[in-house]
């Protein structure tokens, strides 16, 4: 039983990231129809602009010594009477590094809110009124264009960025089974799961969230009504670049930073077919579906059909439910 709740435990954890990062792919396709299939590697962008920030520009010859480590006397202190692998240890490596943590958070979220900006005016805008299948083509080839952009601003090695929360480890003992998880994952599910609720209350209760759902309905007449559909469009590909900035910069903690996470958006739109392309509450079950399902392949059968099982499982979802789980039957399939 012990084992059972630490698999489930993980896959939960898995889920709800999985969920921050769908949020985006619903948000667009919500105001604009368009299915983006180039979310992955946004959220890409997201965390190499994170490790620019928190890893390449803290340890730059010109920048602050407190912006690569701050640490006060007190804290020097307080780390010489501690013994090794102490967890008050961790938790002061995170405080030290927390100037860089915030410096990259706050650049991976501008600078992937300006990426979002910039393909929406670029190459949505001019598409308005044409063919959504133009759009959803546009995004098809949009992953060479990014794919090859970091390719020529940064290393395709793989790199590490500090954790955006303290690693500390946590155990605790259940049915006679130690049960063992990481501070930062615990962060990072929260963080997911604050911002997944944030994005839903806004669509459903401010007047932002309204005109998404107006202008998702049928354009023309969110038009007649005085909203701006333009405006609408890059309040949605903003949300779902700043949304994926977080979730590249989480993703970024638990493996590394390389050109794979920009794969990680097929996986995910998978589980938004799933939940159904314009369902949080779908989606946000799918997500955890999905994550539960991994953990239970992982432990049963290993972890090369963690890859295949969940997956197994979506296909036949959509094949009983081409809408998906919650999705509206009338929206259409690509």
């Amino acid at each position: 039983m012990g084992e059972f709740i630490q698999f489930t435990l993980n896959g939960l954890m898995a889920g709800a990231i999985y969920a921050l990062i769908a949020v985006g792919i619903v948000s667009v396709f919500k105001a604009t129809k368009v299915v983006n299939f180039a979310h992955g590697y946004i959220i890409m962008f997201g965390a190499y602009f994170y490790f620019t920030f928190s890893v390449i520009v803290p340890g730059a010859e010109w920048a602050p010594s407190w912006l690569q480590s701050w640490e006060p006397a007190w804290m020097v202190a307080m780390r010489a009477d501690l013994p090794m692998f102490s967890p008050m240890g961790a938790v002061l490596d995170w405080l030290s590094n927390l100037p860089r943590i915030l410096f990259g958070l706050a650049g991976a979220v501008i600078c992937n809110a300006l990426l979002g900006l910039a393909i929406e005016r670029a190459l949505m805008r001019p598409l308005i009124g044409q063919s959504t299948f133009a759009m959803i083509m546009i995004t098809v080839g949009l992953i060479s264009v990014l794919s090859g952009t970091k390719g020529l601003i940064w290393t395709a090695d793989a790199e590490f960025v500090p954790h955006i929360a303290p690693n500390t480890p946590i155990r605790f003992t259940v049915f006679d089974t130690p049960v063992f998880l990481f501070g930062a994952d615990l962060v990072n599910v929260a963080i997911a799961l604050i911002l997944f609720g944030a994005i839903v209350v806004m669509v459903r209760y401010t007047r932002g969230g309204v005109a998404i759902r107006a202008t998702a309905e049928d354009q023309s007449t969110a038009y007649s009504m005085g909203i701006s559909v333009p405006r609408v469009f890059s309040r949605a590909w903003v949300l779902a670049a700043t949304t994926g900035a977080i979730a590249g910069a989480i993703l970024a903690t638990r493996n590394g930073v390389s050109p794979s996470l920009g794969l990680f958006g097929f996986s995910v739109l998978a589980i938004v077919l799933m939940g159904g392309l314009d369902s949080y509450v779908g989606v946000f079950i799918a997500a955890l579906a999905v994550g539960f399902l991994e953990a239970m392949a992982q432990w049963q059968f290993g972890g090369e059909f963690a890859e295949v099982v969940p997956y197994i499982a979506v296909l036949i979802v959509i094949l009983i439910r081409p809408h998906g789980l919650f999705g509206q039957k009338e929206v259409e399939r690509i």
